[in-house]
């Protein structure tokens, strides 16, 4: 978890890019994509200042949190940040330098077309960027690289799809069992896009009609993680891609359903429930109520008419920019007392952890702590101050 930073009174400061603000007229809720200092553009609308009431962050629940980043590890960031920005559209919003723990972060967005984005290359950022960053209502890809790795010929970070409960060539000895499986990018054309991808020398796991699940795909990055190719819905967005999933594996599937909800605010979109498989996948998202409004409006599959209920057939997914948080349930794991994921921070390491920013972080900190979650680093331990890791029911930071 991470706290929103930089929040002072609207009139007192510059509109900075990525702020969340409530358009008082009519009580929605957006980010700012363009300012002069006095005005600021909202959803492709000018605002005065004064028409506008500042938020701390576009966050939901009872701490007002927001899903704000997935991190892997990789190997060399001077190839990982330009594949994910010449493939998908991302850009390098911000980076952090660790020297002292021999280690960099790098944040990458997929930002909507025409929003401005504070500049930042891989030898300089800035102030405006960390404001942006922490003050953001998009998702990041946080690639994190660890000095050195980029000249070890035997590194190689673990993708989160091979170990003991693997088939074929997804077997290994190690770790017992999977955990975080990939990420994903939707775009209107899956088959369009793989063979952009294809032309472009990215290799495939996955190609659209290989196996059983026809029309979706699953790239390779750099380092040999899956990335999901799926397909949206055509509403005319010019960016090609949006980041749209990360997905993990998980023992119990409601438990962990509950954990997301009750503590973070996130909103279960879709339960799909696949008994002829063996399993059920869950897709959260966090949103503001008019978002969510927005959603249901143009859904595909379902009208709604009787009210929004995740459990009936519905296309949500396929139409929201938000980045959802998939969990796969394999049904038996959760009375299985030897199931356990692989978290990604023990060997073999790859995948670390989600982040979500929160209003008030050590307030949420406790309250969570006084509900029974256990945390793996509160935000006054270690040298990391303002931050904190908690475990899920999985055992996820």
């Amino acid at each position: 978890f991470l706290p929103k930073l930089f929040v002072e009174p609207i009139g007192a400061m510059k509109l900075y890019l990525g702020s969340n603000v409530k358009i008082k007229a009519t009580g929605s809720f957006g980010t700012v994509t363009q300012s002069n200092g006095h005005a600021c553009k909202i959803r492709g609308v000018w605002f005065h200042q004064d028409e506008v009431e500042q938020l701390s962050c576009m966050g939901s629940g009872p701490y007002h949190a927001r899903f704000q980043q997935t991190m892997l590890r990789v190997k060399d960031p001077k190839v990982s940040v330009p594949f994910y920005e010449n493939n998908f559209g991302m850009k390098l919003i911000h980076w952090i330098d660790f020297p002292q723990w021999k280690f960099t972060v790098y944040f990458l967005e997929r930002p909507r077309e025409g929003q401005e984005v504070p500049s930042c290359t891989m030898q300089k950022t800035g102030l405006e960027n960390e404001r942006y960053l922490f003050s953001m209502s998009n998702a990041t890809l946080e690639l994190t690289h660890n000095h050195g790795t980029e000249m070890d010929d035997s590194y190689k970070v673990w993708n989160g799809n091979t170990g003991m409960d693997g088939d074929g060539l997804n077997y290994a000895e190690e770790p017992a069992f999977r955990g975080f499986g990939h990420v994903a990018f939707n775009c209107d054309d899956v088959y369009e896009a793989c063979a952009r991808l294809e032309a472009a020398g990215v290799k495939f796991q996955k190609k659209p009609d290989e196996g059983r699940m026809k029309g979706l795909a699953f790239a390779l990055d750099p380092d040999g993680y899956w990335v999901e190719i799926v397909r949206r819905e055509k509403l005319g967005w010019p960016e090609y891609y949006n980041l749209s999933q990360t997905m993990m594996r998980v023992k119990d599937g409601p438990a962990s359903v509950e954990f997301y909800t009750k503590h973070l605010g996130m909103t279960l979109l879709r339960r799909m429930d696949k008994p002829e498989y063996g399993f059920s996948n869950f897709f959260l998202a966090s949103l503001q109520p008019d978002e969510l409004e927005a959603a249901l409006s143009q859904d595909p599959e379902n009208s709604h008419a009787a009210g929004f209920d995740a459990t009936q057939p519905n296309g949500l997914t396929r139409v929201l920019w938000n980045t959802c948080l998939e969990l796969t349930w394999n049904h038996g794991t959760e009375k299985d007392p030897n199931f356990k994921v692989h978290d990604g921070n023990a060997q073999p390491q790859g995948f670390g952890h989600i982040g979500f920013i929160l209003e008030d972080l050590e307030a949420a900190c406790e309250k969570m702590e006084a509900e029974g979650v256990v945390f793996k680093k509160k935000p006054k331990d270690g040298n990391m101050r303002n931050l904190a890791f908690a475990y899920d029911p999985n055992g996820y930071w």
